[in-house]
């Protein structure tokens, strides 16, 4: 399996975070939808943008074509839920992702579980995956690292990551994200080879033109690593660089 729960894994790593900055996923890891905190109030975004590729288990999943995507979610308490639509004007491909999300924070912990119904329209095609998590935000400097691990019914199959992230303001309105993920498959790529699979890193800029609506633009670079050239699902895990901007609206 090679698309999958880009929104998901952003969604649920940016809520961890608070309501920030990000479009893309990740470090994800990467991962549109963002980590909630536990509060007694509904906070939620939507996020509007392209991406000139569509990075995916460190793969160019649509091989060098962009992707524009959109996504809904919000947070009360422990609960999280949102949607997430993308959409290539280059080939005929589409994905839909439905998320509700567990979450729980001790100290500088924090922990969620998550479930994710996709689907294919263009492919006639759905999956279900269930995810796990943990942020530690405990480190020097405000780093914080996070694993991720998430399993598909379709592909029978577990991708885990580990990422590194800090967040540098610069002014009151512009904000950098630093980040790396390291990626291993075990069976998710199910036609790829198993074991480490990706490096990437990222770069990320937040501009707030308001208190509820910001800028947002990023560069990233992924490396593949252990390719196996004569498995299909490897031909897509290559080195590249894609960038993208978007728009986010947070209440």
């Amino acid at each position: 399996m090679i698309f999958s729960t880009k929104a998901t894994r952003y969604l649920i790593v940016s809520f961890f975070s608070g309501i920030s900055a990000g479009y893309s996923h990740e470090p994800q890891a990467q991962l549109p939808f963002e980590r909630p905190q536990a509060s007694g109030k509904v906070e939620g975004h939507a996020h509007l943008g392209w991406e000139s590729r569509y990075f995916s288990e460190g793969r160019d999943a649509l091989d060098g074509d962009s992707l524009f995507a959109g996504s809904f979610e919000m947070g009360w308490q422990h609960i999280a839920g949102g949607v997430w639509y993308g959409y290539s004007p280059d080939q005929s491909y589409d994905e839909l992702q439905i998320t509700l999300a567990l979450t729980h924070s001790i100290g500088d912990f924090s922990f969620y579980g998550a479930y994710t119904h996709l689907r294919f329209p263009f492919d006639d095609a759905h999956d279900n995956e269930v995810g796990a998590g943990v942020e530690w935000s405990g480190l020097p400097m405000e780093f914080k690292v996070a694993a991720d691990a998430y399993y598909s019914f379709d592909a029978t199959g577990l991708f885990a990551e580990i990422s590194l992230a800090r967040e540098i303001p610069i002014t009151e309105q512009l904000a950098a994200n630093l980040s790396g993920v390291f990626g291993v498959n075990q069976g998710y790529v199910s036609d790829g080879h198993d074991g480490a699979n990706h490096f990437a890193l990222r770069l990320g800029l937040e501009y707030a033109v308001s208190d509820s609506v910001s800028i947002i633009a990023q560069t990233n670079y992924s490396w593949g690593l252990e390719r196996d050239r004569s498995l299909p699902g490897d031909d897509l895990l290559t080195d590249f660089f894609y960038g993208g901007l978007g728009l986010q609206w947070s209440f």
